[in-house]
Formats: structure tokens, C-alpha cells, sequence
């Protein structure tokens, strides 16, 4: 999100704007009269990039909302599904689910680390090549080592020529070459059971859409009634919820009394009469390197406008935002190269909630409000 200049920037800038358009001899204005249209082209920015933050937010406000609605879901949608104990903390996955005649039971299951032993491909890859000869003809003809590889391991093995090349393919021809094929270890997962749990223990079920830094994710969650992980972990039942500090909560998925996925922890801030959590939610934005940008301004011919950024800008990164507000104020024609374009993940704050609004911290943060009451005591941002 662009920064609001106070007017004392404002009016830095346009003097240093003034004097670069005078020493171009590019502009013959009136001073008076630029500063004003420099002021109301910035402002209508500001408002209209305001209402479009406003609308953004309201409408994942409406999705979100939409999302809590109790609504059925098939069995294939809730497998994988976390489920999260009274408490916050996480119990397992679901595996299957089991209807009897007279109950219905959620099979759960856990994941733990694992090491697994694997065919190295790349290092099979250049134990074959080794192997390869290249023949005068091969040179004349431009084949690189690969190409001849591969073409002995199809007529060894009797393949088409159109064939594509599978990962057998390369053990079959190393056996047959008798050359050892390299292994490598590598952490998996593997998963063990858990428990049962029957539908009467289900408070909630809900899935919902949230942002991460790279893209959107779809969040399954079963809530339940019962402390079932925190008496397994034989953490006790907390009856208030203690205060924290950021560092313990940092990061961890907030949740509304129904479920549904809010955001991340930010930061803890401070109200006039207790503590609180600030919300976020991640996105991915395109940035501005200006170091790049200055370098080619220079190579352009254009120093002056490089030294008006480097001294406007105290930081090395911006939006685009950012500097499409700068480019209007000092009536800059600029082309930016591909070369300075670079992806930054940013925070969109989302709301402010107090403590007590808080009902259980664990592996994720439970608040005791649903979504649509959080926004009636005003405490979504917007």
C-alpha cells in the first residue's frame, strides 16, 4: 500500500520537481497553479485507491461470512481435514469416515517424519554419461553427450525413436551395463493412526479459502468439543487465557468461534486498558528495485531523475503504487525495465482484536466471536 506523504513532502517535492522541469526548460507553468493540480491528482489517487482497498476487503469479508454458513459436505471434501481440539491444538487428519447403523465416527490419522531410501536420478544420470563415447561423426554432427545417451538407451532397449524416456528406462539400461545405481535418502512423511471420533464430538466443520505468500489455499477444519490433543499431551485445561508475547504467537492461523480461517498473527498491540492480537493476511505484490532502476536511468542519460528518486525514496524497494505516485507528482514519462520488477510478499492488515475476545491459544488461535459479530464490534479494519 502507497504511503500518504505529509504536506511538508509534498512540498519538497514539487520544489525539486520546479527545478529539474526549469533546468530541462520541459515545463513553462505557472508554480502556483502546477501545485495545485499536483495536489488534486494526488488526492483523487488517494481516494480512489482507499475505495478500492475498502470494496477488496468487504467483499473477502463477504466470502469468509458466506463460508461459515452451516452448510453438508461430502465425505471425499473433508478428507485430509485438520481437527483442531477445544483447546487450539491440532488432534490429526481425517482418513475415512465411518457410517454404521447407529453412529457415525471420524477415523483420524497423524503424520510423522520418515526417512526413505531413493533412486538418485541425477547422480545416475552422470554415472551413464561417463560412459558415453563420442565418436568424430557424433562431433561433426553437433550431439551433445545426452542426445547419444539417450539414443543408446533406445536401441538397447529396443524403443521407438518417439519414446519419451521414462526413469526405468535408465535403471534398466545401468543394469544391463552393470553399473550400480546410487541411492540418496530423503524426509517424507509417513502416517499413523490416531484415534476415533464420534460425530457427537464435532462442534464445527468448516472450509474456507485463505491467502498464503504464493497463493490462495483451501482450509478443511473439524473443531471439536472435547480437549482430546491437550489430554493426550497431558497439557492442562486452560480456564483464562494467559497473556502472550509476540514471538510465542507469531504466525499461528486464527480462527472465528465457527471455524472459519481469519488470517495469521501479526504482532501483539496494546489498547488503552489491555493487550490484543493484530491480524493479517499475506499477498504477493509487484516491487519496484529502485538500485536497478537508477542504474539504467543513468545509462539512459537521465541522472537527474535518478538523483530525484535516490533522494525522494529512503528505502530500495517500492510498490508500483509507490512510484506511479511519485512519476505523476514530478510529471515523469518513465518506462520501467523488466530487469527491476521483483515480487515482495506484503501484509494486508485485517483486524484488531482484543484478549478477551480471544477464547483458546494452542497450535492455532480460537477466538470466541464469529466472524460477523468481530465485524459489528468494529474490530475488522474498514
Amino acid at each position: 500500500m502507497a504511503d500518504v506523504h505529509n504536506s511538508g513532502e509534498n512540498r519538497w517535492v514539487n520544489h525539486c520537481i520546479y527545478s529539474n522541469n526549469a533546468a530541462d526548460n520541459a515545463s513553462e507553468e505557472d508554480e502556483g497553479s502546477a501545485e495545485s493540480n499536483y495536489l488534486y491528482e494526488f488526492t483523487l489517487i488517494v481516494f480512489l485507491h482507499e475505495i478500492t482497498k475498502s470494496f477488496l476487503l468487504q467483499l473477502r469479508v463477504i466470502n469468509i461470512a458466506w463460508s461459515s454458513l452451516d452448510r453438508a459436505y461430502r465425505e471425499d471434501e473433508l478428507l485430509d481435514a485438520t481437527v483442531i481440539d477445544s483447546e487450539g491444538y491440532i488432534y490429526g487428519k481425517i482418513e475415512k469416515i465411518d457410517v454404521g447403523e447407529k453412529e457415525i465416527t471420524l477415523v483420524v490419522y497423524e503424520s510423522k517424519p520418515d526417512m526413505k531410501t531413493m533412486v538418485d536420478m541425477d547422480a545416475l544420470k552422470l554415472e551413464l554419461l561417463k560412459n558415453v563415447r563420442v565418436s568424430f561423426g557424433a562431433k561433426i554432427q553437433g550431439l551433445k553427450p545426452m542426445m547419444i545417451l539417450v539414443g543408446n538407451i533406445r536401441k538397447e532397449l529396443g524403443l521407438k525413436s518417439q519414446e519419451r524416456l521414462a526413469n526405468k528406462h535408465y535403471k534398466e539400461y545401468a543394469k544391463r551395463l552393470g553399473i550400480p545405481i546410487p541411492r540418496r535418502k530423503v524426509e517424507t512423511e509417513r502416517r499413523e493412526p490416531k484415534g476415533e471420533i464420534n460425530v457427537k464430538e464435532v462442534k464445527a466443520i468448516k472450509i474456507s479459502v485463505i491467502r498464503t505468500e504464493k497463493d490462495e489455499k483451501v482450509v478443511k477444519l473439524v473443531l471439536l468439543n472435547d480437549a482430546r490433543e491437550a489430554k493426550f499431551r497431558k497439557i492442562p485445561i486452560q480456564q483464562k487465557v494467559p497473556y502472550r508475547n509476540t514471538e510465542a504467537i507469531k504466525d499461528k492461523l486464527v480462527l472465528d468461534s465457527d471455524g472459519a480461517a481469519l488470517g495469521y498473527v501479526d504482532s501483539v498491540v496494546l489498547y488503552r486498558d489491555g493487550p490484543g492480537i493484530r491480524v493479517y493476511s499475506p499477498s504477493t505484490t509487484d516491487g519496484v528495485d529502485l538500485k536497478v532502476l537508477n542504474k539504467y536511468l543513468d545509462l539512459w542519460g537521465k541522472p537527474h531523475v535518478a538523483k530525484l528518486i535516490r533522494t525522494y525514496f529512503a528505502k530500495d524497494v517500492v510498490t508500483r503504487q509507490e512510484l506511479e505516485d511519485f512519476k505523476k507528482k514530478a510529471d515523469l514519462t518513465l518506462t520501467l525495465p523488466s530487469e527491476s520488477i521483483v515480487s515482495r510478499v506484503v501484509k494486508e492488515f485485517l483486524m484488531d482484536v482484543p484478549w478477551e475476545a480471544i477464547r483458546k491459544i494452542g497450535d492455532v488461535i480460537v477466538l470466541g466471536l464469529p466472524l460477523l459479530d468481530l465485524q459489528s464490534k468494529g474490530y475488522l479494519f474498514r
